[in-house]
């Protein structure tokens, strides 16, 4: 699906597939990947609210597959993480963005997202076929961002590496129980559920997955077309980006005014100043949980 800058953004015409009626199993869930391919801008709602919707489609970055997390605590990244993260990057910008900022939270967030895991290879070519069904089960995941190190990305050239980045701190894949797997893989369809959040009781984030603007089929597709060998491979997971809610929104006025801003310091300036006393930002002692109805639930703390 492509979509305008101008244009609102609305959900794909898809198949429901409800796991209530559609013939399927239900197993624990065993991540070990290898690869993690994301993305993002890919909810209707999430997209209007904040004026993000680009005119190519879905924004797609790989997500460190070590960032999975073993226990149930997340810890905030410091402030040497996130600047050896961008020296990686851009060797020499770290220690512009140091002698810039004094401080620098990490302005944690939480991304409850649809996660798709390849049960076997899946090929560029054939993804692009509309009537392929690529075997795949589904799983609740949550995308936990450092906006600080993301908003440093804005404006250049390598933009989805600094997403990528900013996801990949250790703990920052955060897996549901359970794997959803239907009896015949659908192209066109996808599965229909509510995915919910909440941060020390309080409802953040609530999105049906038929919100989404691209089947995930076509979303798999885009995964394959990122890679360099146009393959999905078994055992990746794919995850479908997040609905509306997070604690980082940015209206689509103050978006196209930081564009304007010289440079990322200055646009990471703006976004400290907005959002760094932001209570909806993640911070230490915060409990997140989310839900996915027939993917279960997770629960995990932030530490500092």
């Amino acid at each position: 699906m492509m979509f305008l800058k101008s244009s609102r953004a609305v959900p794909a015409t898809m198949r429901a597939l409800d796991p209530a009626r559609t013939p399927g199993q239900t197993r624990p869930l065993e991540l070990a990947p290898k690869r993690v391919h994301a993305l993002g801008l890919t909810y209707a709602a999430h997209i209007n609210e904040t004026g993000s919707g680009e005119a190519d489609g879905p924004a797609v970055f790989a997500k460190a597959a070590a960032s999975l997390l073993r226990g149930d605590t997340v810890v905030s990244p410091s402030r040497e993480m996130m600047m050896e993260a961008v020296e990686q990057l851009d060797p020499g910008f770290a220690a512009v963005v140091a002698s810039r900022f004094s401080s620098l939270p990490a302005l944690l967030d939480y991304e409850v997202e649809l996660g798709l895991l390849l049960l076997e290879h899946a090929r560029a070519e054939d993804l692009a076929r509309p009537g392929f069904a690529p075997p795949v089960g589904y799983f609740l995941a949550n995308d936990v961002t450092a906006r600080t190190v993301q908003v440093l990305g804005e404006g250049r050239a390598d933009r989805m590496a600094f997403w990528g980045a900013a996801k990949s701190f250790p703990g920052f894949l955060v897996a549901g129980p359970t794997l959803w797997v239907p009896e015949t893989p659908q192209g066109g369809a996808c599965l229909d559920v509510t995915l919910r959040l909440t941060v020390n009781g309080e409802q953040r984030q609530q999105g049906r997955t038929l919100d989404l603007i691209e089947p995930p089929r076509e979303l798999l597709l885009r995964a394959a077309r990122a890679t360099s060998s146009g393959v999905l491979e078994k055992g990746d997971v794919v995850l479908t980006g997040t609905p509306s809610g997070v604690a980082f929104t940015v209206p689509a006025w103050k978006r196209r005014l930081a564009a304007l801003l010289p440079g990322p310091t200055a646009r990471l300036g703006a976004a400290l100043r907005t959002h760094g006393r932001n209570p909806r930002m993640l911070k230490p002692g915060d409990v997140v949980e989310m839900d996915g109805g027939v993917l279960g639930h997770r629960r995990f703390t932030i530490a500092g």
